[in-house]
């Protein structure tokens, strides 16, 4: 049966506030899919470091902003960095010592040196809330697989953080393909971001997968905050902001809802009247 919306959700600053996601949007997620409607995360993150508590609650999810697709059991898109960006990226980030992992559906790749930076740098905190869905930090640290040889590896996106050279510096010197944007985990500290193929975007992810589900993009709902969230808002029928975001993601919102500590995914839902 075809759903009847389908929805497409943030996860850092929209459903989950530092990795960890309320219980009560999860039970307004259930509600949703119970009514009939598709339910799906769109995040930034690869899939790897997606709980699996967390992926469990959706219909799927769109990973890598765009990158990866999975509804179910099947993978419906995998786009990388192919091979000799990857290791012309590899290269940059090296030789100017930068603390990075590479992202991919199947785990972060990292050296030695900057697995042992994110180690001290993400120690997770007996303050992370245990009585919410999702695991903060660990599911990062959890995801770290060390390599010697990054060059080599297969990814989606890289992640970058406490940088001495401004993120569109290094986005420049890998190459014209490649754009850069503020983390969308660690938002607060502006030496961290993301380096991302400028061809990918989760504006792509909502509209393979609204076309694989035979539901038109006029009756799909993106949720989100952040600047990679913004081609998925314009894309969507309907554009929900996370309130204190920018003011270019309030712009392409219809209208804009709480964070998560004041469950606004709930908000969103009784108002579109999903649940």
């Amino acid at each position: 049966m075809t759903p009847q919306h389908c929805v497409f959700i943030d996860f850092d600053g929209t459903f989950a506030d530092h990795g960890v996601a309320p219980a009560a949007h999860a039970r307004a997620v259930a509600a949703a899919r119970g009514n009939g409607h598709a339910v799906l995360l769109c995040t930034g993150r690869p899939a790897s470091i997606v709980a699996p508590e967390v992926a469990a609650l959706f219909d799927g999810v769109v990973s890598s902003a765009g990158g990866h697709l999975r509804i179910g059991d099947q993978v419906l898109h995998d786009e990388r960095f192919p091979a000799a960006l990857g290791r012309r990226a590899v290269e940059v980030l090296l030789g100017h010592d930068v603390t990075f992992a590479l992202e991919a559906p199947e785990a972060l790749w990292c050296s030695p040196a900057s697995a042992e930076r994110l180690r001290a740098r993400m120690r997770p905190s007996d303050s992370e809330d245990a009585t919410g869905i999702g695991n903060g930090s660990r599911d990062i640290l959890d995801a770290m697989r060390i390599r010697e040889d990054l060059a080599s590896c297969s990814f989606a996106k890289i992640s970058l953080w406490g940088s001495q050279v401004p993120i569109e510096q290094l986005a420049a010197e890998i190459g014209p393909e490649v754009g850069a944007l503020p983390s969308s985990i660690t938002t607060e500290d502006t030496s961290s971001g993301e380096l991302h193929l400028l061809a990918v975007d989760k504006a792509d992810g909502l509209r393979r997968v609204s076309e694989h589900l035979g539901v038109e993009l006029a009756m799909t709902v993106a949720i989100g905050d952040g600047m990679n969230d913004l081609g998925m808002l314009r894309a969507a029928g309907t554009a929900i902001a996370i309130a204190g975001s920018g003011a270019e993601i309030r712009a392409a919102a219809d209208f804009a809802v709480p964070g998560p500590a004041a469950l606004g995914i709930v908000t969103a839902f009784e108002r579109l009247d999903l649940i």
